[in-house]
């Protein structure tokens, strides 16, 4: 951004060189409070998306100045956590923080993470918590990555190699993979596919397609989050299928079976999504966090209509033979994986309950 306002300066001041008239731009309205319009404006050019409902709006036209609602957006989480990457600040070393303590989740998309991980974040102060949610973490500096300690987002094993850290505790959630999909697929057509969804192609499929005709579709199907997710997320890497999908071999994907199996044994903590207070409670023991939470369902597609009027309400998913096939291939390897996870949480449950029995 700040590249982007020097290179309009640049050319403001070329153009007065040159002699043609500049007309002048009337000052922001620091000190006026900001209207409907403005914040919805601000909403758009800053966080590139909506302001989301009516109450959002409300909220931030009651800051009482232009100059402090800009300020909010810009010091916003969900403003760091996007443009991390354009504040390039000087951090300590990262020998100095090697020995901290740090918590990585590793959120597999539609397990009813987001849930688990606004439980989990509040365990630390917001500086310590990492704002990237995606697969991004490799464009920090590793100085940067060191400056936290509870990492949570859509990124795969691979991905904990960039924090410096000589060890983190590492959980994840599992889901049905079938039951994954369809709520995946439900998600995506509850969206609109306009303003900061009008990209996203997979919403797009899914707002235009029968559940049937999305997962059958080569796009869908090439996909990292559709795609035996549980496998590429343990086993192998976004990248690893991304990059090279038309040249891994089954041989591949044995060796990737057998490297998940390996991750899921060694998190530290592990939840099954269909037993979530169960997990909740395992995972608090786990990691000596006292009294485990009350659980509150976060980011439900049944309920986004209800925070965003710009989401629709979506029907339940019937399990047809045809979506049965095409959903075979694509949890061919997550249905061992998820009966895999069962079994190692039914075997760390029992020895949780032993102990405090």
């Amino acid at each position: 951004m700040w590249k982007a306002l020097r290179s309009f300066d640049v050319v403001m001041t070329k153009l007065q060189r040159s002699g043609r008239q500049v007309v002048d731009q009337p000052p922001l309205p620091a000190f006026e409070w900001p209207s409907r319009d403005t914040v919805i404006k601000g909403f758009r050019f800053i966080l590139g998306r909506e302001p989301g409902n009516e109450s959002a709006i409300d909220e931030h036209a009651r800051i009482p100045s232009f100059a402090a609602f800009r300020k909010a957006l810009l010091g916003s989480e969900e403003f760091r956590g996007n443009y991390k990457v354009m504040f390039p600040e000087t951090y300590g070393h990262p020998s100095l923080t090697m020995g901290r303590e740090t918590l990585a989740f590793i959120h597999l998309q539609k397990t009813g993470g987001t849930s688990l991980r606004t439980m989990l974040e509040r365990q630390f102060p917001a500086d310590r918590r990492c704002p990237i949610r995606g697969d991004k973490l490799y464009l920090l500096s590793v100085a940067e990555l060191g400056q936290y300690d509870f990492f949570s987002g859509h990124f795969d094993r691979c991905s904990l190699r960039f924090i410096p850290r000589n060890h983190i505790k590492t959980i994840a959630l599992f889901r049905e993979p079938r039951a994954r999909l369809i709520s995946f697929y439900r998600f995506l057509r509850s969206h609109p596919v306009r303003d900061e969804f009008a990209n996203d192609r997979l919403m797009r499929l899914a707002n235009e397609l029968s559940a049937e005709e999305f997962f059958e579709t080569a796009h869908t199907r090439a996909h990292v989050g559709v795609y035996n997710h549980y496998l590429i997320a343990l086993g192998g890497s976004y990248a690893w299928f991304e990059y090279t999908p038309t040249a891994l071999r089954e041989q591949d994907f044995s060796e990737a079976m057998e490297e998940a199996k390996r991750q899921i044994r060694a998190l530290t903590a592990i939840g099954i999504t269909e037993r979530f207070s169960q997990s909740v409670e395992v995972i608090w023991h786990t990691l000596k966090f006292g009294t485990p939470p009350s659980i509150a369902a976060v980011d439900v597609t049944d309920k986004l209509s209800e925070v965003d009027t710009r989401f629709q309400r979506v029907d339940p998913v019937a399990m047809t033979p045809r979506l049965a096939e095409a959903l075979s291939e694509l949890t061919k390897y997550d249905d061992e994986l998820y009966r895999f996870a069962v079994a190692e949480f039914d075997r760390r449950y029992s020895a949780f309950e032993g102990r405090r029995a």
